[in-house]
């Protein structure tokens, strides 16, 4: 027998936040009770009635949802993460959010006491489960991001590489643009064994990331190159936030795991 839809409170409707939006109206397979959206965003037009409208995330908490769905900024996942998976499962984008050593002890000790659980999507790359997977036999972990300076928040002629040092600090310098860097760290051998990179290129319309792992017998080179829509998402992200999304909330038929 089919479940009745999961009920799903949005935070974020940007270019992330739209495309989940509007895969999860369309297709049915759950109802958005809320969307939290930043002052001046524009309510996605795929939305019908019932759903109700925040601009503050505090006011949307204490609406019983079954998922939150973060595509908003890391600050937001540091005010309310907490709180967020003491009532329900959280799917959290901006993975920098959780470099905050503090926020990632608080949300692993709500977890475990509430048996919520808080997903990590892989966003803009592929090869987290193996990362996960062969955690125990990893020896190094590089992660390099490539893009525009503009994209990255510096000059629009910035050029060549703009940093190196740990996916820890990465985060912290570029909390908007290396969700990539988090993702990976998470899975794999944490923030400050993961090493990380970032070059800018002028003009470069395409965002791409790299990814070199090496162990004991193994070797693995995992680059994406994806066209990038205007902000500091490339085009392959909001396909990939639909996915995590459908695969969390239809949890029936054959699976991938």
């Amino acid at each position: 027998m089919r479940r009745d839809p999961s009920r799903i409170g949005m935070i974020g409707a940007g270019t992330i936040g739209q495309a989940v939006i509007r895969d999860v109206t369309e297709s049915g397979i759950a109802a958005i009770d809320y969307i939290v959206t930043a002052r001046g965003e524009r309510p996605p037009a795929a939305v019908g009635s019932g759903v109700a409208w925040f601009t503050d995330p505090q006011e949307a908490l204490s609406r019983p949802v079954d998922l939150v769905v973060e595509a908003a900024v890391p600050d937001v996942l540091s005010r309310f993460a907490p709180a967020i998976l003491e009532r329900s499962d959280l799917c959290a984008f901006s993975c920098t959010a959780w470099a905050d050593r503090a926020l990632e002890a608080a949300v692993r000790a709500v977890t475990e006491r509430t048996g919520h659980r808080c997903y990590l999507p892989h966003g803009a790359i592929l090869g987290l489960d193996g990362l996960s997977d062969g955690r125990d036999l990893l020896e190094s972990v590089r992660v390099t991001t490539t893009k525009s300076g503009r994209s990255l928040g510096l000059d629009a002629d910035a050029a060549g590489p703009v940093f190196e040092g740990t996916a820890r600090e990465a985060c912290r310098r570029f909390p908007r643009n290396v969700n990539v860097h988090a993702a990976v760290a998470l899975a794999g051998i944490g923030f400050d064994r993961t090493a990380s990179r970032i070059v800018a290129v002028p003009g470069l319309a395409s965002m791409e990331h790299r990814i070199e792992v090496s162990g004991p017998g193994l070797a693995w080179d995992i680059g994406v190159t994806s066209r990038s829509l205007g902000g500091v998402s490339g085009a392959y992200a909001p396909a990939s936030a639909t996915g995590s999304v459908r695969r969390i909330v239809a949890d029936r038929g054959v699976a991938i795991a």
